[in-house]
């Protein structure tokens, strides 16, 4: 079973709040609303107004299909190429989490649920946020960086746009070269894996470099850390079941 969030922007308070979740197993995806979702200024998706109801299907729904490039498009196999995804097994969760789903002049984003890996790991695939806004010599570092080369995270706390914002930077041996941000979904997360690095080692490392990619789909990265005792991730109530 895979499962994604759908994250939602309410222009009110700027604030991300997570709405809804799809899962997809034994050949059915399966939609429900999430306590999120309760937010006065959230309108439910057309044809799935109930909030308290799950919606179940043999196809994807529409409001995701709407949001990956048709398949016979040749953007379509660029954006899986940037991804690390093959067509000949698409996972289409793993995609929409990867590229967020996003759409011009849109207040959603699609992301995935971190996964256990067969060693008991957090491990989460993303794209590198803040690029676009990265000084020249940074943007020459970032064309430079190398697949499975070694990146370090550090935390932000003082950041005047978000407090919980963690800045992805090399190890240079005269100075650290920032490369972007981690996606604020997964800060609390990650700060949480971060706070004790004695018991909780992390790794996060370049997965692929797109650079022929827009700014927002150029450096794909990987995080990875052990999954404490009774650590939940996305723990926020409005990640729980609208119905709950």
């Amino acid at each position: 079973m895979k499962s994604v969030y759908v994250i939602w922007r309410d222009y009110e308070g700027g604030m991300w709040h997570p709405v809804a979740r799809l899962t997809y197993g034994q050949h059915e995806y399966r939609f429900n609303y999430t306590k999120g979702a309760a937010n006065k200024n959230f309108i439910p998706f057309p044809r799935m107004t109930d909030k308290t109801k799950t919606y179940l299907s043999t196809e994807l729904f529409s409001f995701f299909k709407n949001r990956m490039i048709p398949s016979n498009r040749p953007e379509f196999k660029k954006m899986l190429q940037w991804s690390g995804l093959h067509s000949n097994d698409l996972d289409e969760l793993a995609l929409l989490g990867i590229t967020g789903g996003a759409r011009k002049t849109d207040q959603f984003r699609i992301i995935s649920q971190p996964e256990v890996t067969s060693n008991g790991e957090f491990k989460v695939r993303f794209f590198v946020n803040g690029i676009s806004h990265l000084k020249e010599e940074e943007l020459n570092r970032v064309q430079n960086l190398a697949e499975n080369e070694h990146l370090y995270l550090v935390l932000e706390d003082n950041n005047e746009f978000d407090c919980n914002a963690i800045l992805i930077t090399t190890n240079e041996s005269e100075k650290e070269t920032k490369v972007g941000y981690c996606p604020k979904y997964f800060n609390c997360d990650f700060r949480t894996l971060l706070a004790n690095p004695k018991l909780n080692k992390y790794e996060i490392t370049v997965v692929k470099i797109n650079h022929s990619a827009p700014a927002q789909f150029r450096l794909l990265c990987e995080f990875t850390s052990s999954w404490p005792k009774k650590f939940i991730p996305m723990v926020s109530e409005d990640y729980l079941a609208y119905s709950a």
